[in-house]
């Protein structure tokens, strides 16, 4: 799904606030499209969503193999793009958060938001903090996060608020490793086309700049390395 569709889904998101209470809770979601299978894991057993479902807050969704799924947010105007073999559960449980991404890929598009709160999305190791932007975060096994920037500004903080946050700006990414402080953010050069086709990099090149097997980039299941501005370290960081 291109850029152009993912914003028409947010005006569409964005146009039913108007009918929905900006703080109800729990939060009402709608599941805008779906590419393949997306499950909803809640007990006794799992079940599966098809869009137009509205899983509410609480609920945990994993989506199947070669699966793209699109998750509306009215009352946040939002909308996250779901890629395939992510879990991710609708949070409620903290003022602002709307999604906590266990594993997986999902690209993030925020309209403008009047809400005291800022909108927060997590994953086991890092703090997203929004108000209007676009961005992609990836989760691996162990919790490693990796977010990257296309529009706006997003705060990156740890979970536990141990470490200086940082402030990553569009066309910048950084990585977060469970209980360790965000990298300095570095320079991307991905679009949300490129994040979409599973890219970490840009097309083409290695993570030292050299041209990867088949002009590819590093796929969603690669391992990655050390990447610029190593954790801990506290260098170049921006955030207060």
């Amino acid at each position: 799904m291109n850029r152009t569709t993912l914003v028409a889904l947010l005006v569409a998101s964005v146009a039913a606030v108007a009918a929905v209470e900006p703080d109800a809770v729990p939060i009402t979601y709608e599941v805008l499209s779906i590419d393949g299978k997306l499950f909803l894991e809640n007990e006794p057993e799992p079940s599966r969503l098809n869009p137009g479902d509205r899983p509410v807050s609480g609920d945990r969704l994993r989506t199947g193999s070669s699966t793209v799924a699109t998750i509306g947010v009215p009352t946040h105007t939002a909308v996250f793009r779901i890629d395939s073999k992510t879990s991710c559960t609708l949070a409620h449980h903290r003022p602002g958060l709307i999604l906590h991404v266990e594993r997986g890929r999902v690209r993030a598009l925020f309209g403008s938001f009047t809400g005291a709160e800022p909108r927060l999305v997590t994953t086991p190791s890092a703090v997203l903090a929004v108000r209007g932007t676009e961005y992609g975060v990836k989760v691996k096994r162990k919790g490693a996060t990796q977010i990257v920037v296309f529009e706006g500004i997003v705060e990156v903080s740890d979970p536990a608020g141990v470490w200086t946050p940082v402030i990553v700006e569009a066309g910048e990414q950084t990585r977060v490793k469970p209980d360790q402080s965000p990298q300095a953010p570095s320079p991307h050069r991905l679009t949300p086309l490129d994040w979409d086709r599973g890219f970490d990099q840009p097309p083409g090149r290695g993570r030292d700049g050299s041209m990867s097997p088949g002009g590819r980039g590093m796929s969603p299941g690669s391992q990655s390395g050390s990447g610029p501005g190593s954790s801990g370290s506290g260098s170049k960081r921006r955030g207060g």
